[in-house]
């Protein structure tokens, strides 16, 4: 193929790669595979002095979804020109006034301020004009809906989510996502505004639009920060380059980012500069440089989710990734392997994206010698081939698929919902797979129907432990409405949704339980949409039978907030950090803070009431930014007199 068709086609993949990344949240390929295309296409043009319209080198690419409000931009949102190479950066910054900050991996999204008031929050787009997503940015908690300054402001930042919050999203979602940037851009642009309250979205200034009457954009964004806003992390001017490198360490900051961005600090110089139709001139990033590793394929796993979707995962030898031992990594969907041409035995390249997260990179000899499942590989029954946003996917067909069941119950027994202590996922399992359990409903029947086998025919229970944990099975018993409902495990349906449901009802399971005899309108519950309503109304329909069944072995008792216990932190936000003593865990003191009225959010900003802290001089980020805004941190201990005094 000459130069001229390969640009052609390296645009048509980067075209495809891009609406797939921006426009569907389902990236096709890695960040790294997409820069490594971009800088041979890059590369191919300048040799051949050739340039396509619809080239990324020159176009800006986002793309808007239908459903949003199209708003223009006050000026072009254009990117910034990338380099791998710090002889390239030093170039740039040579003999100007410049800091460097983290090039933030999210959804970029413009704020508008008029009168100190939030009026309007729009997302990047296409950069000449983006969508309006106002209603869906009021449930970021760390953006501030009132500031102190009058005249009207705008501000660019990133829709970010951290690798903490990440995680914890990640451990209740059947089909988990593969780096926080898409979790953080699917969550902004959902219009069921319950799923983005459950997660927590933070906004991360990196430049004020607004000409503040001040030509150091650094003051100006130390100004924004003294408003209330959280922004990006800043080094001292004319810093050496290595210096900024030093100091900006993607595994020190709590949020995903993908390279370092080289800021000219004088505003009337950057303007003088102009921008090409790609990228402004004042500004240029050095992107992280992945080291590969190669190591040899030894098998495709596919496990069985709950909601029975298959998922693959590469199982290598053993390589140390920058540190880590690693020996798997998630292959997403079929498509993702059908593309990189998997075979056992291949020689793969792996590495660690932005040092934390396992990918495979490319396949070297590319086989393609892989094989699909013709069976679900935990029930042996049927599977289908999906196509989900352009990707196939597998599933499992079987509705009595023991790995939908060992979900479902992991979940129904779990400390947020039914709460039966000491009943573990390998006990499930074990359950599961003797044939005593084949419902909810049968973990209530053991005792009277499989006790004498359970007791004397599985291995590694005593007498005592059986006993144990059939006790607290029927203490299980006795829980709340909004407990239940939650365990039930109904797609979008989380705490708070199942909270606001039990208290439509009363907590009354007799009137919950009219709802399932009768058609109910959900959408009249606060901050339940169209997709919540629709959940529930399949659920109901599809499960009637054993709910009626199933609701029928407990003993409901009053909410756990059901006003006996005094709202002593209403109206107060809480963040927690550091190491815990008086309680077992996080989620009992926020199960504390949560009974009494309180709010717990992940990240520290002026909305904070106290940070919670046992370790109260530390200098950890939290701690600083708390001492910064001025915002108390207490000992569990204080929170405890808080509370009992």
């Amino acid at each position: 193929m000459d130069k001229i068709g390969r640009i052609k086609e390296l645009v048509g993949i980067l075209q495809k790669a891009s609406y797939a990344y921006y426009g569907l949240d389902s990236p096709l390929m890695t960040d790294k595979e997409y820069d490594d295309l971009y800088d041979e296409l890059s590369t191919l043009e300048k040799e051949a002095n050739c340039v396509l319209a619809g080239s990324p080198t020159i176009k800006v690419q986002g793309y808007l979804l239908d459903g949003f409000t199209k708003v223009k931009h006050t000026k072009p949102m254009l990117s910034a020109n990338k380099t791998k190479d710090t002889k390239e950066i030093e170039k740039f910054v040579t003999n100007n006034r410049f800091y460097g900050s983290y090039k933030l991996d999210g959804l970029t999204v413009v704020v508008r301020y008029k009168n100190g008031e939030f009026t309007q929050g729009i997302t990047r787009g296409t950069g000449i004009e983006g969508e309006d997503v106002t209603e869906q940015c009021r449930f970021i908690k760390n953006l501030p809906m009132t500031i102190s300054y009058k005249s009207n402001l705008e501000l660019r930042g990133e829709c970010v989510i951290s690798w903490d919050e990440f995680k914890r999203i990640n451990r209740n979602l059947d089909t988990p996502y593969s780096h926080p940037r898409n979790l953080a851009s699917g969550t902004l642009r959902n219009l069921d505004l319950n799923i983005i309250k459950d997660r927590n979205l933070s906004f991360v200034v990196f430049e004020c639009v607004t000409d503040m009457k001040e030509d150091s954009k650094s003051e100006t964004l130390i100004d924004v920060h003294n408003m209330g806003f959280e922004i990006v992390p800043i080094t001292k001017l004319n810093s050496t380059v290595d210096q900024v490198s030093n100091a900006l360490q993607p595994e020190f900051y709590q949020y995903p980012t993908d390279g370092i961005i080289f800021e000219l600090d004088s505003r009337k110089l950057s303007e003088s500069l102009g921008s090409t139709s790609h990228h402004e001139c004042c500004r240029m990033a050095l992107k992280w440089e992945d080291e590969l590793y190669e190591t040899t394929l030894k098998d495709i796993e596919w496990n069985t989710s709950k909601t029975g979707l298959i998922n693959p995962v590469a199982v290598f030898e053993p390589v140390d990734l920058d540190g880590a031992i690693t020996t798997r990594a998630t292959l997403h969907n079929i498509s993702y392997i059908e593309d990189l041409q998997l075979g056992i035995g291949d020689t793969i390249q792996v590495y660690r994206a932005n040092m934390v997260i396992p990918k495979v990179h490319s396949n070297l000899t590319r086989s393609n010698a892989w094989k699909l499942p013709d069976k679900c590989p935990c029930c042996g029954g049927d599977v289908e081939i999906h196509n989900e946003n352009g990707s196939k996917t597998l599933h499992c067909m079987n509705p009595d698929c023991k790995a939908k069941l060992l979900g479902k119950l992991v979940h129904f027994v779990s400390k947020n919902a039914i709460n039966i202590d000491g009943m573990s996922e390998a006990t499930l399992q074990l359950l599961i797979e003797r044939g005593w359990v084949k419902s909810f409903k049968d973990l209530y029947n053991l005792k009277e129907n499989q006790i004498y086998l359970w007791k004397y025919h599985t291995v590694g229970f005593g007498e005592k432990s059986v006993d144990k944990l059939l006790e607290n099975i029927e203490k299980s018993r006795n829980t709340t409405l909004d407990r239940f409902i939650y365990g039930l495990c109904i797609p979008l349906i989380g705490r708070t949704a199942s909270k606001v449901i039990a208290k439509e009802f009363n907590n009354q399971a007799e009137e919950f339980y009219d709802i399932w005899c009768h058609s109910y309108d959900f959408t009249k519950l606060d901050d339940f949409g169209d997709a919540m309503n629709n959940s529930m109304k399949v659920f109901i329909r599809d499960n009637y039978g054993w709910i009626a069944e199933l609701i029928g072995e407990f003993n409901f008792r009053e909410s756990d907030n059901n006003g006996n216990v005094k709202q002593v932190l209403e109206g107060e936000t809480f963040v927690i950090t550091g190491s815990l003593k008086a309680y077992k865990n996080r989620e009992e003191l926020v199960s504390v803070i949560e009974r009494n009225g309180g709010k717990v959010s992940g990240s520290v900003s002026a909305k904070t009431s106290y940070l919670i802290n046992n370790d109260v001089a530390s200098t950890s980020g939290k701690n600083k930014k708390a001492h910064d805004l001025g915002i108390p941190i207490i000992s569990e201990g204080e929170f405890i007199q808080m509370i009992t005094s």
